[in-house]
């Protein structure tokens, strides 16, 4: 079994590592403390993406949807600052139908895309459907030419500065699911900021759907219909593209994100794992460096154990992804448990052997901590990715939340 990266793959890694410690490194801890991200912060680091080729244009988004430079792109990114993820993660969704979309869309939103001044955001969670969203409530009923949708989504990354959201919604009458694309400018909602524990500078909240009027070719099955007849496809890697006909829309397109999830788990604990080496021997306690102490190694090999498993395991995901197998579901489950749950384990040790300077906010730690702690509930919870691994190891007839 090959572990190493292409050489290309690694150039993209270095390349990164060394983009983020000269432009984000320095100024992380003061500015994750201020609070979410204005909308142009957002086109600024959008733009700044742009110059490595990562971006939501046609050109840089591949480099988003290939399974390989997305993970070393979620763990590379997350070792210095975790909240940057959902700007080009969520907003990567729907990016990926406006080159599909009718030519009045495209008209409006190509040239964002381009230029890294769009914003987007994928809204499926609800207030009474968080992981369950089979069960969602946010409604779409055709009228003519337009769907009016009616509904709230809460916990919505990008929710208050975006400018396009990809939307789950359902027929009032018949029940059945589908996603719009709406603009927030020509189809207007209202939005109200959440604050959370960690990823501080990431913006979150709730989007509210008044009797909102959509254009009824921002369908996604329509999009894809006109697309099909235009002999157009979407712009991913070709087991990324198989996957969606051997899964539901919904299920194969959060396998990129769970897996992606994991390796963020994976750059946090990473970053946290550095800091408390380098510790370890600097500070010296009773005559010795800590790191002579039986008990310092002893969570030092805790943490490095929880940090590589998490990695392979991460990268099998991806794998799978890469490759189209349906097993991604089951991966991408289990990888963003045990790495989200690993992340938690390694920073807490991390605290602990930097004593109570892991507390302080003049060091990283507490921040490693909390950004941690988020990793086990956004894009499903541990219990939930459970329950969908156990499905998939039993087989039809032994869902757990039927």
């Amino acid at each position: 079994m090959d572990f190493d990266f292409t050489e290309e793959q690694r150039m993209f890694r270095d390349g990164l590592r060394d983009f983020m410690q000269r432009e984000y490194a320095p100024i992380v801890d003061k500015r994750d403390r201020e609070g979410p991200f204005t909308r142009e912060e957002e086109i600024e680091i959008n733009k700044k993406f742009q110059t490595l080729g990562i971006g939501l244009d046609p050109e840089g988004i591949k480099a988003l949807l290939d399974p390989v430079l997305f993970a070393i792109l979620a763990e590379e990114v997350s070792k210095v600052w975790t909240s940057l993820l959902p700007l080009p993660g969520m907003g990567s969704i729907p990016a990926l139908f406006i080159p599909l979309a009718s030519d009045d869309v495209k008209g409006r939103l190509l040239p964002r895309l381009e230029s890294g001044e769009f914003v987007g955001a994928f809204a499926e969670t609800e207030p009474e459907a968080g992981c369950d969203t089979r069960d969602i409530q946010t409604t779409a009923k055709l009228d003519g030419d337009y769907y009016i949708v009616n509904g709230t989504k809460t916990w919505i990354s990008n929710a208050v500065t975006c400018d396009t959201a990809f939307v789950g919604v359902k027929d009032p009458q018949t029940g059945a699911q589908t996603f719009l694309l709406i603009e927030k400018e020509v189809s207007p909602w209202e939005t109200s900021p959440l604050h959370k524990l960690g990823w501080n500078a990431s913006d979150t909240g709730e989007m509210f759907f008044d009797n909102c009027k959509v254009p009824k070719e921002n369908e996604m099955g329509a999009i894809m219909k006109s697309a099909f007849e235009k002999g157009q496809a979407l712009p991913m890697s070709e087991g990324f593209a198989k996957l969606l006909t051997v899964l539901t829309p919904t299920t194969a397109l959060l396998t990129l994100p769970r897996a992606g999830m994991a390796l963020m788990s994976v750059g946090i604990g990473q970053a946290a794992f550095e800091a408390s080496v380098n510790y370890a021997k600097e500070r010296v306690t009773f005559g010795k460096p800590i790191g002579k102490h039986q008990l310092i190694q002893n969570m030092l090999y805790e943490m490095d154990l929880l940090i590589e498993t998490s990695r392979l395991l991460g990268y099998k995901a991806v794998d799978a992804i890469n490759r189209g197998d349906p097993d991604a579901r089951r991966l991408s489950s289990m990888s963003k448990v045990y790495a989200g749950e690993s992340a938690v384990k390694v920073t807490y040790h991390a605290i602990q052997i930097h004593g109570a300077n892991g507390l302080s906010q003049e060091l990283p730690l507490e921040r490693y901590f909390r950004d941690a702690r988020m990793m086990v509930v956004p894009d499903g919870t541990s219990e939930m990715m459970k329950l969908i691994s156990g499905y998939c190891i039993l087989g039809k007839g032994f869902s757990a939340y039927a």
